[in-house]
């Protein structure tokens, strides 16, 4: 009996707005995916093969990051790009770009991503922040002009202003296991130098060796160059 007073005793106070709560923290703890607001039905299909439905899944997901000390039969593919522009400006283009816009053309679309630190799902619509540690990113890759799209996801697991730095990591499960890192660099006569290195591996040596290769530089490509056209065009 106690304990039920005490409960209409604590609702009271609720309400009467003496206890503060959290609305953000109260409501997406047991926050549920809303599959209709993902637009790609290949990233629908990864959710349903992870079998990660609420906030807290989400939280638990593991990363499965390039290891040194594990680094025999990983694959590793370098391109580096040239703006005429002073590292400081790129670096700032890189980011406040928004998942939307980053990942957003004709081979590579934003699906969704959800935010570890907000605990939150957050969809394209929607999807106008910048990316920050902690956000995993679902896009759909389409390959051989539409005939197979795939869904790929992965986690930004470091952006470091001293080093201008951005290194994401594939989920531990999916199809590849590995780290991407792009890294600014400032040239002698003010032009900004991006390095994009990824250290990737997966179960067929096939596929690494002679098919991830030639679409993971496409889609490299097209992700530089929606960041990059931000600065060419003065936006």
């Amino acid at each position: 009996m106690l304990k039920g007073y005490q409960n209409i005793f604590s609702l009271f106070l609720i309400v009467s707005g003496l206890i503060n709560i959290n609305p953000a923290i109260a409501q997406s703890s047991d926050e549920t995916i809303d599959l209709k607001q993902i637009k790609q039905k290949e990233v629908r299909n990864l959710v349903r093969r992870e079998k990660v439905k609420r906030a807290s899944d989400y939280q638990q997901i593991k990363t499965a990051c390039y290891l040194v000390a594990d680094s025999s039969g990983y694959q590793t593919s370098l391109k580096t790009y040239i703006v005429k522009a002073r590292i400081g400006t790129v670096w700032e283009k890189y980011m406040n770009i928004s998942p939307q816009k980053a990942w957003s053309g004709e081979m590579v679309k934003f699906g969704f991503l959800f935010s570890r630190p907000k605990n939150k799902f957050i969809y394209s619509e929607n999807a106008n922040d910048p990316i920050r540690v902690g956000s995993i990113v679902y896009v759909s890759l389409c390959l051989i002009r539409g005939i197979k799209n795939i869904g790929v996801a992965f986690e930004i697991t470091g952006l470091d202003e001293s080093t201008k730095t951005i290194s994401f990591c594939y989920l531990s499960g999916g199809a590849s296991n590995g780290t991407q890192e792009i890294q600014l660099s400032e040239m002698p006569n003010g032009d900004t130098k991006i390095s994009h290195l990824s250290r990737y591996r997966s179960r067929s040596a096939f596929r690494d060796k002679e098919l991830y290769p030639i679409f993971h530089d496409r889609f490299v490509c097209e992700f530089h160059e929606n960041i990059l056209s931000q600065i060419e065009y003065g936006l």
